[in-house]
């Protein structure tokens, strides 16, 4: 537990069982954690800096089944936070529902891998998510009977855990189903999502490279040039420093000739000869 941070909001130590939302995240991603909110102790709020936006998770607990009064003001509490996300980011409303939300799908919320059971928490699960374009991931891939219970107990299984995804992130869940391999003292299961977010994007920009350029020396060809230069190099040489130390006396010649060249001749790119494929040669003809 070392490894990581818990975010824990609840009722006081002496009263149990009654309510209370915890999130854990890895410590070593503790600077992606952009800000949290400790809504109530059944409603924890958690935004979270990704390589590209953000995601905000809100982690709940609803009041048990027959709490009418308390679950419609954990609802509104809800739609209020739920107001506050900003449209761009990803978004995750997961927890302990309290919900059974039976089997009949609904367009874009539900999917047809639920239980067969249907109750009046769940219905307003079914009213709260369509307003905010919110899925129930693990209504929407088919799993066997006990990777989709996420609760056991009293002699009765059913699914009352969801991971609602909104509208942005839908599309980068993979999958959701139940793993039962934690042995921890609860009588629920643990639900995993796996999402795949989107990396970073990186702008590669393609450098030209710069082209070489050489002295017009076949202009040298022509008698006219061929003087032209000899006339400013001349010139050239006859202002040019004498000194005794060779490197600055080459470096000064060096200078002169480029000079004279580059008045008289002019520079041009040089080409960049593609390589071809060399169709006959010395050693072809000798072959044949």
């Amino acid at each position: 537990m070392d490894d990581y941070i818990l975010l824990y909001s609840g009722v006081p130590t002496n009263k149990r069982a009654a309510a209370g939302i915890a999130i854990m995240i890895k410590a070593k991603f503790k600077k992606r954690i952009y800000s949290y909110v400790f809504v109530n102790e059944i409603i924890l709020q958690l935004r979270y800096k990704l390589q590209r936006g953000y995601l905000t998770l809100l982690a709940v607990y609803t009041p048990e089944e027959g709490k009418t009064e308390q679950t419609e003001e954990f609802y509104v509490t809800l739609q209020d936070q739920t107001d506050k996300i900003s449209k761009k980011d990803y978004t995750v409303v997961a927890g302990d529902y309290n919900a059974r939300v039976g089997n009949i799908p609904v367009d874009g919320i539900l999917g047809t891998n639920g239980e067969i059971t249907s109750k009046s928490n769940g219905q307003k699960l079914k009213e709260f998510a369509p307003v905010n374009e919110l899925k129930a991931t693990n209504t929407l891939f088919r799993h066997k009977e006990i990777h989709k219970m996420t609760w056991s107990g009293r002699g009765y299984r059913s699914i009352i855990d969801y991971i609602l995804t909104n509208k942005k992130l839908s599309p980068l869940v993979n999958n959701t189903n139940v793993f039962r391999g934690y042995d921890v003292t609860t009588d629920h299961y643990l639900l995993i999502s796996k999402i795949r977010l989107l990396q970073k994007r990186y702008t590669f920009t393609k450098r030209s490279l710069q082209q070489e350029e050489i002295f017009r020396v076949h202009l040298l060809e022509d008698p006219s040039v061929k003087l032209l230069y000899q006339r400013r190099l001349e010139q050239n040489l006859m202002h040019s420093p004498c000194s005794l130390n060779t490197d600055v006396e080459w470096q000064t010649l060096k200078k002169t000739l480029q000079q004279a060249a580059n008045e008289a001749l002019g520079k041009r790119k040089k080409r960049r000869h593609k390589r071809r494929l060399i169709l006959w040669n010395e050693d072809i003809e000798n072959l044949i």
